[in-house]
């Protein structure tokens, strides 16, 4: 009975932490309850699963036993069933594709120029990712845009980086508003601070525009 409640602590445990990892790139991005259903459904489970199974080990209770198994499977369950009805995949795919990008942009502010482009790495799959690449005084900046909800996103190859991406500056030299351009099917526009490296989403339109 200890012997079951160790093993099933520990897979899921190792589990649960490798699928926050691949959500936040590996814990570079905050996880946040409420942001995600997956992500709140781990965040609050986990640690429920950590402090029942020393109780289930130290009592040798079959009842907490039980009740701890249970707790597993239905929140792993869960967390699988939300992630394929999102994706379409039972488990995230390793295979990785290639990285599309935007073209360089110049832009002038207070004199000094900048450059800028939109990467989406992985387009079209579950481990896609969207970064906002800004070059200032030498030195580049890779910033995460939440951009597409989920795999099925889609775009058409830009013939000028404002397809994808435009920035604009604002009155603190740091901080510039980037927006979507009209060769993404998502409309957002988003706060970027080049200073933290952090992007706020100021206002987003999921869907496609009929042209």
């Amino acid at each position: 009975m200890r012997k079951f409640i160790v093993i099933i602590t520990l897979v899921y445990a190792v589990a649960a932490v490798a699928a926050l990892g691949f959500i936040s790139d590996w814990f570079r991005e905050e996880l946040l309850l409420g942001r995600s259903v997956i992500v709140t459904t781990l965040l609050v489970s986990l640690p429920v699963v950590l402090l029942l199974a020393p109780v289930a080990w130290w009592r040798y209770s079959e009842r907490l036993a039980f009740v701890l198994a249970a707790l597993i499977l239905g929140s792993a369950g869960y967390a699988l069933k939300t992630y394929h009805d999102a994706y379409g995949e039972w488990l995230p795919s390793s295979v990785s594709a290639d990285t599309v990008t935007s073209g360089t942009a110049s832009l002038v502010v207070n004199g000094r120029t900048l450059t800028y482009r939109l990467e989406l790495d992985n387009p079209g799959t579950v481990t896609h990712r969207e970064y906002l690449v800004v070059t200032r005084g030498g030195q580049e900046r890779r910033i995460r845009l939440p951009l597409f909800g989920d795999a099925r996103s889609g775009y058409v190859s830009a013939k000028t980086p404002n397809d994808w991406i435009v920035l604009h500056p604002t009155a603190d030299a740091g901080v510039f508003r980037a927006e979507t351009g009209r060769f993404l099917f998502v409309r957002k526009s988003f706060r970027v601070n080049l200073q933290t490296g952090k992007a706020t989403l100021l206002s987003g339109k999921m869907e496609r525009e009929n042209n």
